[in-house]
């Protein structure tokens, strides 16, 4: 099946882009040590490799550093004046928050049971007292690679996570990841009584449009309805692609007069010129649009609206297509506290 929008060409773009953006920004590192002469001498090393460098002397610093300052690496020295280390390394491996960062530990305690420990309590390296400045930049910069790698798994994860919420097709939200953002706004607008309205929307006549034209003409025509539908949403609302030729829009804080006029104005962008389909070739479509709302009738669940919507589609379809219906209320929404 030929795909108007690839989902592998989007994902490539959008990796390259994270990647081209991650590369940009300097690499940050927090330096925790109370020896001047080592904090200078480090600072100037780093920083001659294009390292931002910021520096706290003692622990009581460093830890208001850690949520102040923006880093990627921190380099820790174990021999504070105020604290052990050892104890603001756990403090950062305890926190969800600080999980792509890194943590290289600074000690004059050589022993193997002093690196283990550090080891163990979550340090992603060690490094004895003294050091030669080529290697501890050597191992920042391994350090930098691992943060990089793990800014990038992150980023990866969103956009597939986004990619799968969206129609192949269209490129708009597919009918899972809508049901799932249905669900929740209608718990929260039925918990604290806010309105809430859907619009189901149906291109007319579209087997008449693959019989005549083929399925890559009727795939032409539902990608122009989506991006003609995109113009017209707000970013609060949920557009999404319901099925075959079906589209819906959840519409947050809409009364149903509201969504009737969304609706009106939905069938107006389709029906505005004829859609595309080759060369010398243009079709003339339309929609039909049912529109149902919480604040306007007692629901008892999202189905229930959905139906609702889905039924005054059909009676849009009965009385002639390319027009909008509303709901007929059956029982009328009482605020909380009346009966």
């Amino acid at each position: 099946m030929h795909y108007l929008f690839n989902p592998d060409d989007t994902l490539t773009r959008r990796r390259r882009a994270a990647q081209s953006h991650h590369a940009s920004p300097p690499f940050r590192v927090l330096l925790i040590d109370d020896d001047a002469e080592t904090v200078r001498l480090l600072s100037q090393v780093l920083e001659e490799n294009g390292i931002t460098v910021i520096t706290s002397a003692t622990g009581a610093e460093a830890v208001a550093a850690l949520d102040r300052e923006p880093w990627e690496l921190c380099l820790l020295d174990r021999g504070l004046p105020d604290l052990d280390g050892i104890e603001i390394c756990r403090l950062i491996k305890a926190e969800a928050r600080f999980d792509a960062r890194q943590v290289i530990m600074l000690s004059g305690y050589s022993s193997l049971d002093a690196r283990v420990e550090a080891l163990n309590l979550g340090a992603d390296d060690y490094i004895t007292k003294p050091f030669h400045p080529s290697e501890l930049l050597a191992r920042v910069n391994a350090s930098r690679r691992v943060v990089e790698i793990q800014q990038q798994l992150v980023d990866m994860a969103g956009q597939l996570e986004e990619l799968s919420a969206r129609d192949d097709l269209t490129g708009i939200f597919n009918r899972r990841y809508f049901g799932a953002t249905l669900d929740q706004a209608f718990d929260h607008s039925n918990r604290y009584c806010r309105p809430l309205s859907v619009a189901i929307i149906d291109v007319d006549r579209f087997k008449d449009i693959n019989d005549s034209f083929g399925h890559q003409a009727g795939d032409t025509v539902l990608a122009e309805v989506a991006r003609r539908f995109s113009g017209s949403v707000r970013s609060s609302d949920c557009l999404a692609r319901y099925g075959g030729e079906e589209f819906v829009v959840l519409l947050p804080e809409t009364r149903l007069e509201d969504a009737v006029s969304f609706g009106e104005k939905l069938r107006a962008a389709v029906a505005s010129a004829p859609v595309p389909i080759g060369e010398d070739c243009a079709l003339p479509v339309t929609v039909s649009v049912g529109t149902a709302s919480l604040a306007h009738t007692r629901f008892n669940s999202s189905a229930e609206m959905i139906f609702a919507a889905d039924q005054a589609l059909y009676r849009a379809k009965r009385n002639g297509r390319n027009r909008v219906e509303a709901e007929r209320r059956r029982a009328q929404r009482q605020p909380h506290g009346l009966s």
